[in-house]
């Protein structure tokens, strides 16, 4: 990972003052305020215990004791890998609908009085739960360090990079977005670099109430049976209540956790690859140990899975081959064992049992059930602070942060699958054909294609397909 010049880091506010000035044309435009988040400390790692593979505590230690200030936190990036290890950029496109109340940057920072204003990972659904004996009030701020904040609730006071309001760029009549705009009409250069950089991104909740543990609040809707959100909500923690946001809100805002999510351009910490037959390579790329390991093989109707709790050492290559789907369980029995089997690994993480179980039916349906090849892993702590710092006053007694990678991997035989269809894109008699092969994706269309389009050479007949599945309606569109 790479980190900017001390230089940079130390002119930065000055900086951002300078270039908000000359993008925006105006301090109250619509955009956040204030320079950009210094490094938070970062929480104390569990001592004697190698990240990321922290003992399992006997099951009465599984939920929150009563006592102490405790910080909870779990989410997920997803990468799309060609066969040769390379990240695949296209990876903005959603999976699961989030509620409308979440916000996201454009709806933030459009609203009245608001203080506010093609990547390769997709940083998804962090949740960060709050345990406290009594009521207190925190301050809580998080920084990206290599990408951008898209979405999040409650509302937040304040977020950068900003967004733009009507009529402060030549040309702009509503309101902008040109961090995720690819073709903003950027008329500084020195705009357009601090936009195209996605750096630095931060989210600041500002001051907020942390509830009585037997708090009755009411929450936002979000049914289970269209979104699965609510399944966050099903911990014991405290309920958390935001107000005082300009222009965000009439009445307070009420949740179990604070919800963020974005997108980014970073190298991580294992480096997979796939070879023939079913070979895989994961390559710990990190001067740390890596947790649990699981390495999937997903049908139709049938899944299986190997499990390597002892992770991948610091300088070491896990070499493993994806599970045969010959005499596989039937998937519903696969998903069962396999959810047991990963809430069993984020327990032995520190998470509470709620927590982790909240967090395998949350992804479940993602990660057991789309058919493909893919890994997950946990990344360490000390990987996510570096990665996306968070600063929380008063400081906690104990802070855990679990991520889990989930590393979509092309195997050379589907890559070849992927190169055949998209050469027959040339002949209009099977370009059709061809067209459906990418769309039945999902959201892996784009970074299939992509990668299928750079091993032919990038052909121009290509392109319209390409730009189709691009432009498919998501919640961010991502600058590539």
């Amino acid at each position: 990972m790479v980190t900017a010049p001390t230089s940079h880091r130390l002119t930065l506010p000055i900086l951002l003052a300078t270039l908000l000035a000359a993008c925006s044309g105006t301090s109250d435009s619509g955009s956040s305020t204030g320079d950009a988040p210094a490094d938070p400390p970062g929480p104390a790692p569990h001592e004697g215990v190698p990240p990321g593979q922290q003992a399992v505590p006997s099951a009465p230690d599984l939920a929150y004791s009563g006592k102490g200030f405790i910080v909870h936190e779990w989410g997920t990036d997803t990468v799309v890998v060609g066969s040769d290890g390379s990240l695949q950029p296209g990876l903005h496109h959603e999976e699961e609908d989030l509620p409308t109340f979440v916000y996201d940057r454009l709806k933030a920072g459009s609203l009245d009085g608001s203080t506010s204003t093609s990547v390769n990972v997709k940083m998804e659904t962090p949740v960060t739960y709050f345990y406290a004996e009594e009521p207190l009030t925190a301050h809580v701020q998080v920084v990206f360090r290599k990408g951008i904040f898209t979405q999040w609730y409650p509302a937040v006071h304040s977020f950068d990079p900003p967004i733009l309001a009507p009529n402060t760029v030549a040309g702009v009549t509503t309101y902008a977005d040109p961090a995720l705009d690819p073709e903003f009409p950027f008329g500084v250069p020195a705009c357009a670099e601090r936009y195209t950089s996605s750096a630095n991104s931060y989210l600041q909740w500002g001051t907020f109430d942390i509830l009585g543990r037997d708090s009755d609040v009411p929450l936002p809707e979000a049914p289970l049976d269209r979104f699965t959100w609510a399944h966050a909500r099903q911990v014991g923690a405290n309920p958390l209540r935001v107000a005082g946001v300009p222009g965000a809100m009439e009445t307070p805002q009420h949740e179990r956790f604070l919800f963020y999510r974005g997108l980014g351009n970073f190298d991580l910490p294992v480096r997979v690859t796939a070879g023939s037959g079913g070979a895989i390579s994961a390559e710990n790329t990190l001067g740390a140990a890596i947790g649990t390991v699981f390495v999937l093989n997903v049908g139709a109707s049938a899944g299986a899975f190997v499990a390597h709790p002892e992770g991948i050492a610091t300088g070491g290559t896990l070499v493993e081959r994806a599970p045969s789907l010959d005499g596989a369980p039937p998937l519903d029995a696969f998903v069962e064992a396999l959810g047991t089997s990963v809430t069993d690994a984020l327990d032995a993480t520190g998470l509470y049992h709620d927590e982790a179980v909240a967090m395998v039916n949350t992804w479940k349906r993602q990660w057991f059930r789309t058919p493909g090849v893919r890994v997950l892993y946990l990344a360490p702590q000390a990987w996510t602070d570096a990665s996306i710092p968070i600063t929380i006053d008063p400081t906690p007694d104990d802070v855990v942060r679990v991520m889990m990678l989930r590393v979509e991997v092309l195997s050379p035989e589907s890559e070849a699958a992927d190169v055949g269809e998209a050469r027959r894109l040339a002949d209009p008699s099977t370009a059709g054909e061809a067209a459906r092969h990418f769309d039945d994706l999902g959201r892996f269309a784009e970074p299939r294609l992509r990668r299928a389009l750079a091993l032919l050479g990038e052909p121009a007949y290509g392109e319209p397909l390409l730009a189709r599945i691009a432009a498919r309606a998501t919640a961010s569109a991502a600058r590539e």
